[in-house]
């Protein structure tokens, strides 16, 4: 999923961008050649060859401040299906209450854009698509990513939905309804999902090796753990950090601490804060779903409000999946 990772040959480049010089052709052949079939399915047909189409993505990391004057490679080459870069576009682009906790987000989902734009260079019709990831309705934890022009208001859509992997870890509806059970259930809930979400951000052996590492990797990844926990008023600060803030120092690294407090907070720290991802999820949860919630408990007592909660809470939980929507319409 991580919007960091390079393409490590250049003979993966060269047969990428041959893949993408015959994708574009066959695109641009197909859709030009279907004028004169149904409307209704000319969304299905675009989500079909933005499916099957690979593209090729170039992007800078030179945003990543505070360590934009650091010697490295800034640049990023990256490969896959039109729809599953769009998917890894909207987390990367992920915002935690508006503010977004990668700096490359930005950069990356325009790259992504343009390139969906080029492959369908062919098209005699316009196309907008979105794609959203959000771990539950109405999180205040989502991200999207989109290409292409909004349609105008007046004009004939045709528009279909599908999904994509986020990369992020799924979570069973059985831990869900386990959690559920436990005395504050919105925030074992919360740790529940957040311990998806940061693994997901943060994938335990590769962040390991890459904060034990000297120079622009280890550096870009403390600044990405210090951006996810900046809106929840909470610190790390990296080399400098004081002893129960280790997990981020090259000689202490240890990427399963440093989620795990990222997730549970650190109940010691009087000046960087207590509560980590999870209680924040577990407020957040009650604030997106608090309709929902009320009507439960105004319907139903006891062991029964629980269950029927805990089950509201299985269902609507999922964070391994992104929701692309594609329109399109004749010029």
């Amino acid at each position: 999923m991580s919007v960091d990772r390079a393409v490590s040959t250049v003979m993966d480049v060269a047969m990428a961008l041959l893949l993408i010089s015959a994708s574009v052709l066959l695109i641009g052949i197909h859709l030009h050649n279907s004028d004169d079939e149904l409307d209704e399915n000319r969304a299905d047909r675009t989500a079909e060859l933005l499916g099957e189409s690979t593209i090729s993505v170039q992007y800078s990391l030179e945003d990543a401040a505070p360590i934009a004057d650091r010697e490295g490679e800034y640049h990023r080459t990256e490969y896959g299906s039109a729809t599953g870069l769009l998917a890894d576009a909207a987390v990367a682009n992920a915002r935690v209450d508006g503010t977004r906790i990668r700096p490359t987000g930005n950069e990356f989902e325009t790259a992504v854009g343009a390139s969906v734009e080029s492959a369908l260079i062919g098209s005699n019709r316009h196309f907008y698509v979105i794609a959203e990831w959000e771990p539950y309705d109405g999180a205040s934890i989502n991200g999207t990513a989109t290409a292409g022009e909004r349609p105008p208001p007046n004009e004939d859509v045709s528009s279909v939905t599908l999904t994509a992997s986020s990369g992020i870890p799924a979570i069973d509806s059985d831990e869900v309804e386990t959690a559920s059970v436990d005395a504050d259930a919105y925030e074992a809930v919360g740790m529940v999902i957040g311990d998806a979400i940061v693994d997901g951000y943060f994938p335990p052996a590769a962040t390991q090796r890459s904060l034990e590492s000297q120079g622009l990797s280890h550096e870009l990844t403390v600044s990405q753990y210090e951006r996810l926990v900046k809106p929840l008023e909470y610190e790390f600060t990296g080399t400098t950090a004081p002893a129960h803030h280790g997990p981020l120092k090259r000689e202490e690294a240890d990427a399963v601490e440093a989620n795990a407090q990222v997730v549970r907070g650190i109940a010691d720290a009087d000046t960087f804060g207590r509560s980590g991802l999870g209680h924040w999820l577990g407020e957040d949860l009650q604030t997106a779903l608090a309709d929902e919630i009320a009507a439960i408990e105004e319907q139903y007592d006891g062991e029964r409000r629980d269950e029927e909660i805990a089950a509201l809470l299985a269902d609507e939980v999922s964070t391994d999946e992104v929701t692309i929507t594609i329109q399109t319409w004749h010029v």
